[in-house]
């Protein structure tokens, strides 16, 4: 019954090892970089790329912003916005 529990022991440790770290969500506030405007400038859109643009600019809170759609004025220093030309291509990446 010991040799037993003990295997049971070492397999779960075993496998702890193997477990992956998550990444600590982003905090804020937002701060974009001049290399994040290189990066990802004139980039097609795609849903998945949002969360990757959140994480590089520690930006828990993302929107899209496209020409001619109204959007609110408040300033969130917390939040990125990503600009969308009529292509779906980014256009400018700004916190608030």
């Amino acid at each position: 019954m010991k040799a037993g529990t003990i295997a049971v022991t070492l397999a779960a440790m075993a496998l702890a090892g193997c477990a992956t770290m998550t990444e600590a969500p982003p905090t804020g506030p937002c701060r974009v970089t001049q290399a994040m405007h290189q990066r990802y400038a004139g980039a097609t859109f795609r849903e998945r790329l949002r969360r990757t643009i959140q994480r590089d600019a520690n930006a828990p809170v993302a929107r899209i912003l496209r020409d001619g759609v109204p959007a609110t004025m408040d300033f969130r220093p917390e939040r990125i916005g990503i600009h969308l030309d009529d292509g779906g291509r980014i256009d400018g990446l700004r916190c608030g």
